[in-house]
């Protein structure tokens, strides 16, 4: 298992490699503040502005707000949100692993200063895809909506330790002594030269530690890893209760039923660490010594999509209209837990002993990831019935000001509720703008720091026709990525099937 799980991990540190894999093998889709929204993303500021069924996971508070159009439906079909931020990878590196080009092998000393250069470094991906969202609003009862979308959020952030034996395997100062062949037939136990290079020695059996070397749950030292990958289903219903000549006051509610595809936590801190992956994963748990008794085992013939988890959610807001142009509003979000009951396997301690792995030779991650086979040494997992874990809970607040059809400039704030490893680390601080010249044209720009990502500005364009009838457009996160080459924000939003009727 553990072969397959560190090629995971590790296709995830590469980036794009995560991406690639997510739209074209399971078609999936976060803890990126406006979701898949695509008329908002370009903004950043979405909390003030998210209307109909765009509210979902943002504020249902703000579903019975005015639209500016006659139409009193909306319908939604498959937007989609993707964002990758790395700390690891050069803008140019990105480009190199998608385009695959050939990468010279770094020597043992360049190994080693990838291992200062990624310590502790940043990456996050988030994935967002709506397959349907639909609202309707009524003269007297508010409005409703319901949607269904694949959320996938993942961050790391890697400790010394941990990183250099990813990246120099056996060569790593974990391993202080090596097991080599005499002429006689027996073993013989020698400290390994300053200079270790593997292939000196055509008899070498292994790789081990001294005594007094870390264990495994040392080794992840302050390393944070968090993945999810959650199906939603969600309902929610928001009303204006109260009408004044000053002020509009409304509330929302929604209710969400989760389907899990997979999780995988680990937290250096606790020494936790976690996961449980649905079939489509391709994980051989029977590589695991105890597979055969753990209690959350699924069938051999499982299908691949197969769920692992399942639990419940709500939303919570609250919106106030101020002299028709000015909003204030608040949400909670995903306030709930996740019970995996689906191949779920827990960390167990021990020590590294024998370790065949090689590390990595070269910044070409992806074509690199068939030489981790002797990773399976490097955590110990044992087989467990469940685990009960808590969605990744953000709190909201906004302030805007809103001319309808013509201009909208906002604030927001989005913070982590919780301190789940997939979940925004930091809070994140959003002002935005957007501008019609004509009804047609809606041009958009932004500026985004904290979260999980490095300050940004975002910039997106759409399109309205039929009088609302019909919307749609582009947008990304990041336009700095354009002019900078480290740190790079990888960001694509996009929606072409938004009816209003």
């Amino acid at each position: 298992m553990m072969n397959h799980l560190m090629r995971t991990i590790l296709g995830l540190l590469s980036g794009p490699g995560l991406i690639l894999w997510l739209t074209t093998i399971v078609v999936p889709a976060s803890a990126q503040p406006e979701s898949s929204a695509f008329t908002l993303t370009g903004m950043a500021a979405s909390t003030p502005f998210a209307r109909d069924y765009q509210a979902l996971t943002i504020n249902p508070a703000n579903l019975d707000f005015e639209t500016g159009y006659e139409q009193r439906s909306a319908l939604g079909l498959f937007d989609f949100t993707a964002s990758l931020y790395t700390e690891l990878l050069t803008k140019q590196e990105i480009l190199d692993n998608l385009l695959k080009k050939k990468k010279t092998p770094l020597n043992y000393e360049q190994q080693l200063d990838q291992i200062d250069r990624l310590t502790m470094k940043q990456s996050a991906v988030d994935v967002d895809f709506m397959f349907f969202g639909n609202s309707i609003r009524t003269k007297k009862s508010g409005t409703f909506a319901f949607g269904i979308r694949d959320r996938v959020d993942y961050y790391t952030q890697l400790d010394r330790q941990l990183t250099e034996l990813i990246w120099m395997g056996n060569q790593s100062s974990y391993f202080d002594s090596l097991v080599i062949a005499t002429q006689s037939g027996r073993d013989s136990v020698i400290a390994r030269p300053d200079q270790f290079n593997p292939d000196q020695f055509t008899i070498l059996q292994a790789f081990i530690a001294a005594d007094s070397a870390p264990s495994v749950k040392e080794i992840l030292g302050d390393s944070k890893l968090g993945f999810t990958w959650y199906r939603e289903f969600n309902a929610a219903w928001g009303k204006r209760l109260l009408q004044t000549e000053l002020f509009d006051f409304h509330i929302g509610i929604g209710a969400k039923f989760m389907v899990g595809q997979g999780i995988i936590q680990v937290d250096g801190s606790t020494g936790e660490a976690y996961s449980s992956l649905s079939p489509i994963f391709q994980f051989d748990y029977s590589q695991l010594e105890n597979a055969p008794e753990n209690p959350s085992a699924l069938e051999e013939n499982a299908p691949n999509l197969k769920p692992v988890g399942k639990g419940f959610g709500f939303d919570l807001g609250a919106s106030m209209l101020v002299a028709d142009h000015f909003i204030v509003n608040a949400a909670i979000n995903d306030i709930g837990e996740m019970t995996w009951d689906g191949n779920i396997y827990e960390l167990a301690d021990g020590k590294l002993t024998d370790f065949d792995g090689a590390g990595l030779e070269s910044l070409d991650f992806g074509s690199m990831l068939n030489n981790f086979d002797g990773l399976d040494a490097l955590l110990i997992w044992k087989g467990a019935e469940t685990k009960t874990t808590r969605l990744n809970t953000t709190a909201r607040f906004g302030i805007g000001y809103e001319q309808l059809q013509k201009l909208r400039v906002g604030f927001d704030v989005v913070a982590p509720m919780n301190d789940n490893k997939a979940n925004l680390q930091r809070a994140v601080y959003n002002a935005g703008v957007e501008f019609t010249p004509w009804p047609w044209l809606h041009l958009q720009t932004g500026f985004s720091t904290g979260g999980n990502y490095a300050s940004k500005m975002s910039a997106g364009i759409y399109f309205t026709a039929a009088g609302g009838g019909y919307e749609f457009g582009v947008a990304t996160r990041d336009l700095l990525t354009l002019f900078n080459d480290d740190n790079p924000t990888l960001s694509l939003a996009l929606g072409f099937l938004r009816f209003r009727f």
